[in-house]
Parts: structure tokens; C-alpha cells; sequence
């Protein structure tokens, strides 16, 4: 079962950590990603393990926690803009129908009566 939100440290105790108790931040880190891991289907765990290989070696090749931090997120945009990329493509293929087809819109419209005296 995946970890409640509340089983997170507060933002504090999560700051002091990485000031004070580094090995610390990143024991909970490995622990909750095997977590993930552990409780994600079968048939998405292999595709969730790379890319958390991704995301360690990136980790692993930066200079310190601030580049790795910008280069995870710029690995996070470029997913982000090539699924755009792919639904847009999808979209545009002749023969496909929109992913959100618009069914016509119908009403019937009652006429008001004006009353006396209005």
C-alpha cells in the first residue's frame, strides 16, 4: 500500500534534514522511491524503475543538489512537451476523430408569455 501523505515529514523537519542529517534526507528518499516501486503494477514497475536510473544518474553527474534539481525538472518539461507533441500528433491524423468530439448541442426553447400589467 502506498504511504499516506501525512507519513512525509513537515517541510521543516525535510529542510533540517538536508542541512543537518543528509545520509538521513536521502535514506527516506531510496526508502519511499522502493516504496513506489514495490506498490506499482507489475506491468508499470519496469518503465518506473528507468526512470528512476535516469533520474539517479543525473543526480549522480551533478555538482551539487541545485543542478541536479534543474536538470530532473528540464527531464520533467521535456516529457511534458513531448507528450503534448504526441497528443497533437494523434489529434491531427487523417481519419482519427478528436479525442473530445463535441456531440451537437440541442434545446427545446419555451417561449415566455408576457403577463397582463408587465
Amino acid at each position: 500500500m502506498a504511504r499516506p501523505l501525512n507519513a512525509l515529514p513537515s517541510f521543516d523537519e525535510l529542510k533540517a534534514m538536508a542541512a543537518e542529517r543528509p545520509e538521513e534526507l536521502e535514506s527516506l528518499r531510496k526508502r519511499m522511491t522502493d516504496e513506489i516501486l514495490r506498490d506499482a503494477p507489475e506491468d508499470r514497475r519496469r518503465r518506473l524503475e528507468g526512470i528512476v536510473f535516469k533520474i539517479n544518474a543525473e543526480r549522480r553527474r551533478c555538482k551539487n543538489p541545485l543542478q541536479a534539481c534543474i536538470r530532473i525538472s528540464q527531464m520533467m518539461m521535456d516529457s511534458v512537451v513531448e507528450l503534448r507533441e504526441a497528443v497533437n500528433t494523434l489529434g491531427s491524423q487523417p481519419g482519427r476523430q478528436p479525442l473530445h468530439a463535441e456531440a451537437p448541442r440541442t434545446a427545446d426553447v419555451v417561449p415566455f408569455r408576457r403577463q397582463a400589467g408587465s
